[in-house]
């Protein structure tokens, strides 16, 4: 376990980027320009060209039982920031994720979640759902087939729909959960990435009545956002990867820490507000600090001390 922390964390502090990286150019109110956060170096992890990252897609998607849905959406929209040439990767990747999609528009996980959290199969994630929605709302002009903005409306009804276990009522506002635990682990990557989902479907016309729907609910969950965002700082500019209450903080690695920032930062294009602004600027801060890091590494390996990693089921 020391040796796997040491690894990532000195990746971190080092600058290294393995996706989720430096945003890439996107225009609010957009979709089909940009998204949020650079994507790309997930396909081209993969050997680099559209046919080792079809055939990866193939490997991830041959078993329902084991597919992670968020694992095959970003290796799609990665797909989709690399251009045409990569179409047949979004294309196949599209297909399989409105496949798995039940009738109330949700992919459910198939096996128990294999770290941190006791979510036993079947479980839901708000954060696919969001950026299968992303997804699916680019694919519809990209791919030419405007149809898909129809499953990416159903992709975020469990995000807009209050009495879905997926939104979390908080003396705050409605709070996305990548993760349905009971209590709730408010998981600060997976919310923001939910979030952009509403924002996409809002602003693609073909999606009709669901626009005014989901953009009420993309304000109400930044205003959310920038109330609780407080909660997640930490010493020395760093963040919190969670408010599960868990015996010890769950401090972010410095690629979440990273993700935070860029994320935040594309929030707050999206929707200007000075807390959240103020706090990305803070956590960039932290970025570059050796102390901040060494401090983050510490609290890290307390953590995994006390939550270690669950063995995946063979």
């Amino acid at each position: 376990m020391v040796h796997a922390l040491v690894t990532e964390f000195g990746a971190g502090l080092m600058g290294e980027r393995t996706g989720g990286a430096r945003a890439h150019a996107f225009r609010p109110g957009d979709p089909h320009e940009g998204y949020y956060i650079d994507l790309r170096p997930k396909p081209l992890s993969l050997g680099g060209s559209p046919a080792t990252a079809l055939a990866a897609l193939r490997r991830l998607t041959a078993d329902r039982r084991t597919a992670n849905a968020v694992t095959i959406v970003q290796l799609a929209l990665g797909a989709w920031q690399l251009g045409e040439v990569w179409r047949e990767v979004v294309a196949r990747a599209t297909d399989w994720l409105v496949s798995a999609m039940g009738e109330d528009g949700k992919v459910p996980y198939l096996f128990a979640l294999p770290h941190t959290y006791p979510l036993e199969a079947p479980w839901y994630s708000a954060m696919a759902q969001g950026e299968i929605a992303s997804l699916l709302v680019r694919a519809s002009r990209s791919l030419d087939a405007p149809e898909l903005v129809h499953p990416a409306v159903s992709a975020v009804q469990s995000l807009v729909d209050r009495n879905s276990p997926l939104v979390v009522a908080t003396p705050d506002g409605p709070v996305l959960q990548e993760y349905a635990t009971n209590p709730p682990a408010h998981v600060l990557n997976g919310w923001i990435s939910a979030l952009w989902g509403l924002y996409d479907v809002a602003h693609a016309p073909e999606a009709g009545a669901a626009v005014d729907r989901c953009l009420a609910a993309f304000r109400d969950g930044a205003a959310c956002l920038s109330r609780r965002l407080p909660r997640y700082r930490t010493p020395l500019y760093w963040s919190r990867y969670d408010l599960f209450p868990h015996p010890v903080v769950n401090v972010a690695t410095p690629f979440y820490h990273r993700l935070h920032v860029e994320q935040l930062e594309a929030i707050a294009a999206l929707a200007p507000d000075a807390t959240v602004a103020g706090i990305a600027a803070e956590w960039r801060r932290g970025t570059r600090s050796v102390p901040a890091h060494g401090l983050a590494f510490a609290r890290k390996l307390a953590f995994r001390a006390i939550r270690p990693r669950r063995p995946v089921a063979a």
